[in-house]
Order: structure tokens, then sequence, then C-alpha cells
């Protein structure tokens, strides 16, 4: 493993985990109708003054997804022949979700700039409809994308583990609209960016090799 291919290395597993912890903070901060109904949920969502924390949402989970980009540049070269095919759905991944992410912080805009008007304007119902719809392209679609690149795992030199491992997460990502399953995918993310971030060569791990002691001297 030469010092290029460990600082690409390193780059895709930083990019990988930075997709993850941003993913779940945007969760947290700002979260968007989905799943079931809950009219106290979309409420939230369409109330006047909420903008700016949709919007700051939107914008670090974009930054995630640029992680993707990171990821998919650094990883590309792990799979040969295949490396343009891991570095388009990487593009792909970030177009969609950055698509989600503007649809959903889109609603914010409207309402701040509409005023209470377009908040009480938009029935509740259409307003999950919405936000459904921006998790689906923002979160689902990425987990989409990146779920074949872990598939595809197996055409690399990765380690044993780190294979299955990306294969069951690469199912969990694809089937990520049964929503249970995209969390155990970001944790995925997240394990494998760090593996991928402090891996070390083959020779590193098992120490400098010893140098050779120098050929007694004859004394005549």
């Amino acid at each position: 493993m030469t010092q290029s291919s460990m600082t690409r290395s390193r780059t895709a597993g930083i990019g990988l985990a930075a997709f993850a912890v941003l993913t779940v903070l945007t969760a947290i901060l700002a979260p968007v109708p989905g799943g079931s109904y809950r009219p106290d949920v979309v409420t939230d969502y369409l109330a006047q003054g909420n903008q700016w924390r949709l919007f700051l949402a939107a914008y670090l989970g974009i930054a995630g997804l640029l992680g993707l980009m990171l990821f998919g540049r650094g990883i590309r070269d792990e799979f040969a022949d295949l490396g343009d095919v891991v570095w388009g759905l990487a593009l792909a991944a970030l177009a969609t979700g950055t698509t989600g992410w503007f649809l959903g912080a889109g609603v914010a805009v409207a309402t701040a700039e509409g005023g209470p008007e377009i908040t009480a304007g938009i029935p509740l119902p259409i307003g999950h409809t919405i936000g459904e719809i921006a998790g689906l392209l923002g979160g689902c679609a990425p987990g989409l994308f990146i779920g074949i690149i872990a598939v595809l795992c197996w055409r690399t030199g990765l380690p044993l583990w780190f294979k299955l491992f990306a294969t069951v997460a690469g199912v969990c990502g694809i089937l990520a609209p049964l929503y249970f399953t995209f969390f155990f995918f970001l944790l995925w993310c997240l394990v494998a960016g760090v593996f991928l971030a402090v891996r070390r060569a083959p020779a590193e791990r098992r120490g400098k090799a010893r140098r050779p002691l120098p050929a007694p001297v004859l004394q005549s």
C-alpha cells in the first residue's frame, strides 16, 4: 500500500464518517415529517420561526453529502475496472441527496418569505407528504447508491470482515425506505469510515523489518 493510496483511503474514510455523523446530527436538529403521520411534527415543521433551524440542518446535510463525494473519489481505485462506476454512484448520491435537502428546506423558505398565510394555507397532510419526499431523496436515495458501492466491495482487496459487513449494510442502504434499515447502514458508514481513515499498510502493521546484521569480519 503506497503513500498515495493511504492518503486516498484516509480521504474516503473521513468523507464516509462525516456523512454518517452529519446525517444523524441533522435528524436530531430538525426532524422532517415522514413515516407515521403525526400532526404535531408537521405543525412544528411548518411553524413560523422554525426556518433557520431547518435551513441550517439542510446545509449540514449537504455538507455530509459532500463527504460522500470524497468517499467515492478516495475509494474508486480499490475497485479497479469498476472505479468509474463507483465514482458515478457517489456523484448520484450527492445530486439526489442535495435535491432532497433543498426540497425539505424549501418549505422553510416559503413560510419565511410568504408569512403566516403560507403556513396556514398548507394542509398538514400535504406538509407530511413534502417531508416524506424530501426524506426519500435526502436520505434514502444516497443510501441506495452508496449501498450499491458497499455490496460491490466484494470486488476489492479489503478485509473479509469489512466485505461481509459492507454487504449486509449495503442491502440495508438499498432498502432504506423501510426506515429501520437506514440506521444499520449509517452504523456501517461510521465504522467503515473510521477503518479506512486509520488503516495502515501491512508493512507498518508488522513493524519495520529489522535490518540484517553485518557479516562478521574475519581477522587474519
